[in-house]
């Protein structure tokens, strides 16, 4: 195998080696604290928030794991890298959530309202990817219905600049003398 693809292997080890620990050290601090220290306080609602957070966690931890696997022949040759986990992407905003999730985590030890900056997660898809969406969802492109805009809604002054430039269109371009 060539240069980059062994720096890859050996780059994705050592990130997931530090995720690995980060991920186990951050939900072993909130179970500990919040599950024995501070059970009194603890609700049903939060358990239930904790547990699907922890769920996406655990699904997007071993999702990368996966992913960042390098590949072997039998005769012990490197065939495949693996993803490259700094790579932008799909990746990169998995490794976003997982971050937003550790913080929450953490903080939520102080306060409940902690779980609010979950919120920041489907913002930033929003803002993100929104004008991406707008051109295949009718309702949030202003269109009404499934063609083109309705003529009622453009102005007089854009009403008939396209109708002289239909007209235009149908003129021929060549004049004929005789």
């Amino acid at each position: 195998a060539n240069q980059s693809a062994k720096r890859i292997v050996q780059e994705n080890a050592a990130r997931i080696s530090v995720l690995q620990k980060v991920y186990i050290g951050v939900n072993l601090v909130y179970v500990v604290v919040r599950f024995l220290l501070q059970y009194s306080s603890l609700g049903w609602k939060e358990f239930l928030v904790y547990a699907a957070t922890f769920g996406l966690e655990t699904f997007i931890y071993v999702n990368l794991y996966q992913v960042s696997r390098p590949r072997y022949d039998p005769g012990g040759i490197l065939v495949d890298a693996g993803t490259d986990l700094s790579q932008p992407g799909l990746v990169s905003y998995m490794f976003d959530y997982l971050y937003v999730s550790w913080f929450v985590h953490l903080l939520s030890l102080a306060t409940r309202w902690a779980w609010l900056l979950y919120l920041a997660i489907p913002i930033y898809l929003a803002v993100t990817f929104g004008p991406y969406l707008r051109q295949f969802i009718p309702s949030l492109s202003g269109q009404q219905g499934g063609g083109g805009g309705d003529e009622a809604q453009l102005s007089e002054k854009e009403r008939k600049k396209r109708e002289k430039k239909e007209r235009k269109k149908q003129q021929p371009r060549v004049k004929y003398v005789k």
